[in-house]
């Protein structure tokens, strides 16, 4: 490791003049330059007005102990590496000098062999620790903007959600939505397309994280220029032809509850490509499963979607959930099992999809969680 290299000179602190003059001669024939303080007074000046990538320290000094300069040195300058030098065999001053952030503690006499090879251990531990700092530093940098960015992409993922509840002339819609991490692959929507029809849609896009996120506001945005194309069927079939090359690049693919609801007659037109988590509560209390039913969207080319048709009555609730309920929940993977009697009493639908995803944002979850429900009032 010659002096070649750029390195930075040695500081040699010792209270015998002529060993130190020693080290400083057997150094300087390999290339290595050095200072000499012969007590830690004189330690202190040059270090203040030099700088040192390494400190040979001598543990017994005229005017103090070295320990206590070592532990200055390494609090005002700890990218100096120290290596501790004594007169004293002892393993317990060994330990300490080590525990005190030195890199070696050698006993005198010092061999130049010795000496040299310590020196150069040194610089060589030293070289790996600045590496490693600076890397660290690079990557702590890296992960601050990265969170900074993947909030803001919650931010702008929140903002495509309509707010909650929606009430309506003769209807109410509402959500809970509880992403599994900063951004989620389940999205809501709502919108009327005209005054006398409401479009409602839950989703979930295979995944999670920024590329699920991102798949999610293709599908949003697909559905809702679709929704003035033809039936609901025709809708949902036109947007997925829109969102094919997305989903194939990322080897993803969609389950998706796509709804319109004609508000003067209570009659629901739908598509359920692979969600299969829809269930209509009536006014009375009973519970009944949605009969249609394909393929998610992106899963198999060329899959045409059959809509399903059912009367919305006075009172009745459309419920829908993404899967990630079920581990909140598991008794609702069973379609039979009713709803919980709480929600199926709740006055208004935001209180009754609270009340399924209650818990949902007190836990860490495996898979984001969303709750959708649609009552004609």
């Amino acid at each position: 490791m010659p002096a070649a290299d750029g390195q930075l000179r040695t500081l040699i602190v010792d209270d015998e003049e002529a060993l130190a003059k020693v080290m400083q001669r057997t150094l300087r024939s390999r290339g290595f330059e050095s200072d000499i303080a012969l007590s830690g007074a004189a330690a202190r000046q040059l270090i203040d007005t030099n700088e040192y990538g390494l400190a040979l320290l001598d543990v017994r000094l005229p005017d103090e102990s070295g320990y206590g300069l070592l532990g200055e040195l390494k609090a005002k300058h700890p990218d100096t590496a120290v290596v501790m030098i004594s007169g004293v065999d002892d393993p317990e001053l060994g330990k300490a000098a080590v525990e005190h952030g030195a890199y070696a503690y050698f006993v005198k006499p010092v061999g130049a062999t010795e000496l040299y090879l310590a020196v150069v251990n040194a610089f060589r531990r030293r070289s790996m620790e600045l590496d490693y700092r600076s890397n660290l530093h690079r990557l702590e940098a890296l992960v601050a903007e990265r969170t900074g960015q993947m909030a803001k992409a919650a931010t702008v993922q929140a903002g495509l959600l309509p707010a909650s509840p929606l009430n309506g002339a003769g209807f109410e819609v509402a959500a809970h939505f509880a992403p599994a991490r900063e951004i989620s692959g389940d999205f809501y929507d709502w919108y009327l397309p005209d005054p006398g029809r409401l479009a409602v849609t839950l989703g979930d896009v295979m995944g999670k994280g920024l590329p699920a996120a991102i798949l999610m506001a293709t599908v949003r945005a697909s559905l809702r220029a679709a929704a003035q194309v033809g039936t609901v069927g025709q809708g949902v079939t036109m947007a997925a032809g829109v969102m094919a090359a997305a989903l194939e690049v990322n080897q993803a693919y969609v389950t998706l509850f796509h709804c319109l609801l004609d508000v003067a007659t209570g009659e629901l037109d739908y598509v359920d490509a692979g969600h299969g988590h829809a269930r209509l509560v009536r006014a009375g209390g009973g519970q009944e499963l949605l009969s249609e039913r394909g393929a998610p969207i992106g899963l198999l080319a060329d899959t045409s979607f059959t809509p399903g048709k059912v009367a919305l009555n006075p009172g009745d609730t459309l419920v829908v959930f993404s899967d990630g309920l079920l581990d909140l929940r598991p008794d609702l993977a069973t379609k039979e099992v009713p709803l919980p009697l709480a929600a199926r009493r709740a006055a208004h639908v935001q209180e009754m999809v609270d009340i399924l995803a209650a818990g949902s944002r007190d836990k860490e979850l495996s898979d984001d969680v969303t709750v959708l429900a649609l009552r004609r009032l």
